[in-house]
């Protein structure tokens, strides 16, 4: 099979690190698979990227678009290939439906889906398929100290009040504080990152890869959170993709510093435990792949 997905940039953000690991899945199986990027960005030169479809000889069996300016730019060159659009997120016009109905849509979580059918999407033709992460990059090479020590902070947000609502909650418990992304300076190796914290603080992708590498989290930016995550809040955040709109916290250095407190090691097995189950790249490539061939003789 030959797959042409995209994504606007291929910065370090979350849906370029997303193309990353589908398109190591997609090569694990021995298919073709190429990224349209218009932008580019540090990761392509670990993809094989177009930069632009006009000068490319590529003709894929199947689109999977991300990035709505993405996806009218291939079904202008590509009309009559079969084209799936992928949304990863709420609130970025990007991230709406294209003007075009497509054969069939991919959302993150169901208020991405709810999302699609508000703007006029067939809910039979949308499927629910997670953020997934790479689980061989991102694990576990050291253990958690028992006692909180050492925080991370991911975050591609300028610096409003989010970075003093962090370094206070901090200082107020005597915690060792780390800040990366586009404000701070891009991490060179964020999962050697995630490893040297104990607990990290972080909205989106962010939380899964640290869940992943088994780290405690809190799903906090700006200034607002769904605070510490455990295994039984995981699954009402993750419906918004851990970014803070379903619990809504409005934390303050204090609040944050207390949040830290619920701190337990034991926490971090569990999430790597969650991730593997429902952010399992081979699980939700694989279900990509049945969607895809459901739907081919149709589409």
């Amino acid at each position: 099979m030959k797959i042409l997905t995209s994504s606007y940039t291929l910065d370090l953000a979350g849906v370029p690190t997303f193309t990353k690991t589908f398109f190591d899945e997609v090569k694990k199986r021995g298919d073709e698979i190429k990224v349209f990027s218009p932008l580019g960005g540090r990761l392509e030169s670990e993809m094989e990227v177009i930069k632009d479809i006009k000068t490319s000889d590529f003709v894929p069996d199947v689109i999977i678009s991300q990035h709505s300016t993405c996806a009218e730019i291939l079904k202008d060159n590509f009309p009559t290939i079969p084209h799936i659009f992928y949304s990863h997120g709420l609130l970025p016009e990007i991230e709406q439906p294209p003007t075009f109905i497509c054969d069939f849509y991919f959302a993150i979580n169901s208020e991405v889906e709810n999302n699609l059918v508000t703007k006029g999407v067939d809910k039979n033709k949308i499927a629910i398929i997670r953020d997934f992460i790479d689980l061989e990059k991102f694990k576990s090479t050291k253990k958690l100290n028992e006692k909180l020590k050492n925080v991370l902070f991911i975050s591609n947000y300028k610096k409003w009040k989010n970075f003093k609502i962090v370094t206070e909650a901090c200082k107020i418990n005597n915690l060792n504080l780390k800040c990366v992304g586009a404000p701070y300076g891009r991490s060179r190796d964020i999962a050697k990152d995630i490893n040297e914290s104990d607990l990290v603080v972080s909205w989106g992708r962010g939380v899964l890869e640290a869940m992943a590498t088994g780290r405690c989290v809190i799903s906090f930016d700006k200034i607002v959170g769904d605070g510490y995550l455990d295994s039984e809040n995981y699954f009402k955040a993750r419906e918004n993709n851990f970014s803070g709109r379903i619990n809504n916290i409005n934390f303050s250095p204090t609040s944050l510093a207390l949040e830290m407190l619920k701190y337990n090691p034991k926490d971090g097995d569990k999430n790597r435990e969650l991730t593997e189950k429902y952010h399992n790249p081979k699980v939700e490539t694989d279900k990509i792949y049945e969607h895809v061939r459901n739907n081919y003789k149709k589409i």
